[in-house]
């Protein structure tokens, strides 16, 4: 009873420590994430004859790019959509001529109201002013986010470019710091697995992203709907939060079909050309490539998004399943076998 009330303060204290130091520990993670994303480029770089350094600059030079790029195509776009929206939604939500002189006529019994209640309760001029506590408006708040989010964007460009450059030699001289060779051996032969199988899943589901979200951009592009080419980006990320990101894709493609076609059968073409392709996707394409991720049960899938999400937000949902399989993988190594066991899918 000792032993499970101490693991549970552990675990407690752990989730307690990532939660509150998220803006430590986020951006370690996505660099340790997108080092093992770019790792095979690296190798094959340095096999070709580049030196490593030179070979870590480059793949993180087309990191870099790849995400300037994307705020190059989502940005402009998404903001454009937003001053035109109001309006489309504003003609499509339009009331009938009756319903707004009711509305008037309320409005003007509530004036005069309130007008009355001000004649009949006298004003105090000695009465003590409340407090007005000034918020933020929307656009400094989102000044600030974009602020912090170009921060930790350098930093993790930064950490991935140390990490692969010289993060093996770190873990190396790390594991040669353990008194017994057989530990070390364990340890060089879990680190290789780790990288080769956290690596090759990562860079098979951005691949298959990306090809799933271009796609769907020419579709949309074909469609005639607008910013046909942000679907890209945003497939591309938010399929790789299982079953919520789908969703997610579909709920927008289908608010933003609403806002800019006339009827509704025209508004859910879009919306319904994405559900079949993103079917056919999963079921041929998925099943060949995301061995590891689909032999865990589905309910262990969908619960270490909700956690990674309540804990990190929307990033920590994006990582939930490569941490996933980052704990297979150590808990197989390990021979764990009643946690494999456990999260296998029967």
């Amino acid at each position: 009873m000792t032993t499970s009330f101490s693991r549970l303060l552990i675990v407690i204290a752990v989730v307690a420590c990532l939660s509150l130091a998220r803006d430590f520990f986020l951006p370690i993670v996505i660099a340790v994430l997108l080092t093992l994303t770019l790792s095979p480029g690296v190798k094959w770089l340095t096999r070709i004859g580049l030196p490593r350094v030179l070979s870590s600059v480059l793949m993180t030079a087309v990191a870099c790019g790849l995400i300037v790029g994307a705020l190059w195509l989502v940005t402009p776009a998404i903001a454009q959509w937003m001053t035109t929206a109001p309006d489309k939604i504003e003609r499509a939500l339009d009331v009938e001529d009756d319903f707004r002189d009711t509305l008037q006529t309320l409005k003007e019994t509530s004036d005069k109201v309130s007008d009355a209640v001000d004649e009949i309760v006298p004003s105090d001029a000695d009465a003590p002013q409340p407090l007005v506590v000034t918020e933020k408006t929307w656009s400094s708040k989102l000044l600030t986010n974009i602020q912090k989010a170009f921060g930790s964007l350098l930093l993790i460009l930064a950490l991935t470019l140390f990490l692969l450059s010289t993060g093996d030699g770190l873990v190396l001289n790390l594991i040669r710091l353990r008194p017994h060779s057989s530990s070390r051996r364990h340890l060089i032969r879990l680190f290789r697995r780790l990288r080769y199988e956290v690596g090759r899943y990562l860079g098979a589901a951005f691949l298959i992203n990306l090809t799933t979200g271009t796609v769907t951009s020419i579709g949309m592009w074909l469609l005639d709907m607008p910013m046909p080419w942000t679907w890209l980006v945003l497939v591309t990320l938010l399929r790789f939060i299982p079953y919520v990101g789908v969703g997610l894709i579909i709920t927008l493609l289908t608010l933003v079909s609403l806002t800019h076609f006339d009827t509704l059968t025209h508004a859910l073409i879009a919306p319904g050309a994405f559900l079949v392709l993103t079917t056919i996707v999963g079921m041929f394409i998925d099943p060949m490539v995301h061995g590891v991720r689909l032999s865990v049960n589905p309910v262990i899938v969908f619960i270490s998004v909700l956690f990674w999400g309540w804990l990190w937000g929307i990033a920590g949902a994006i990582i939930a399943v490569p941490m996933l399989t980052i704990g297979l993988v150590v808990a197989d190594s390990m021979q764990w076998t009643h946690i494999t066991r456990t999260v296998v899918a029967k």
